[in-house]
């Protein structure tokens, strides 16, 4: 009669084998929830109880889970606010150019119901068309009094930038600031002020080194 040999195992959801359970190498299972698990003993790991992961695995893995390869899913969860060391590519703009035509279709594919369309000549100038209109999300057609060259350039708007300026390269910014200091009445202790015609106020305390009415 054939021998049937069962490994350690529960019948409790949740449940899994501690290092006192098993001996290194020996491998144990949660039929319910349909888990391997073996203890694993090294120098680099130390003596641990590791889960297999199976191809219909439902359950939520512990720890660091490192692969070597791609990874594709049809849905990923989570804020990604510990994803670390990954590029995004994400196309903002689209160019396209066109030669002796009065009708030019764009399709720009950025999936945006507010695309930003601007047209240039073949000289690198801004020009105005008849008409812009959006086929649909990904494609837009321009259209010309006379035939035309040039390109198109679609941009998608709503991309958050960040950067900074210096406060010397925007223009005007001093004299803004320097009107609005004397509106508000703020001046330097050391400010030579020039008054025309009555002064008046209160203080608590006015000191005045010498007057020099002047000739007359």
């Amino acid at each position: 009669m054939a021998q049937i040999v069962k490994l350690k195992r529960s019948t409790t959801g949740g449940s899994k084998p501690t290092t006192s359970n098993l001996a290194v190498g020996e491998l144990a299972l949660n039929v319910n929830d349909g888990k391997v698990f073996l203890r694993k003993s090294g120098s680099a790991v130390g003596d641990t109880i590791k889960e297999f992961v199976t191809l219909d695995h439902e359950g939520i893995l512990t720890g660091s889970l490192r692969a070597s390869g791609s990874i594709s899913a049809s849905l990923f969860q989570g804020d990604g606010s510990q994803l670390t060391n990954i590029t995004v590519a994400q196309t903002a703009t689209t160019k396209a150019n066109f030669t002796n035509q009065t009708s030019v279709t764009v399709d720009h594919n950025l999936n945006t119901e507010s695309p930003i369309i601007q047209v240039y000549d073949s000289s690198n100038f801004q020009i105005i068309p008849d008409s812009i209109q959006l086929d649909d999300n990904n494609s837009a057609t321009v259209t010309f009094s006379s035939a035309t060259s040039g390109y198109i350039v679609v941009a998608q708007g709503g991309h958050i930038i960040s950067g900074s300026i210096s406060a010397a390269s925007i223009d005007g910014l001093s004299g803004q600031i320097q009107s609005t200091l004397n509106a508000e009445g703020v001046f330097s202790s050391s400010a030579q002020i020039t008054l025309s015609g009555d002064v008046t106020g209160t203080g608590n305390a006015t000191v005045i080194s010498s007057i020099d009415g002047g000739s007359v």
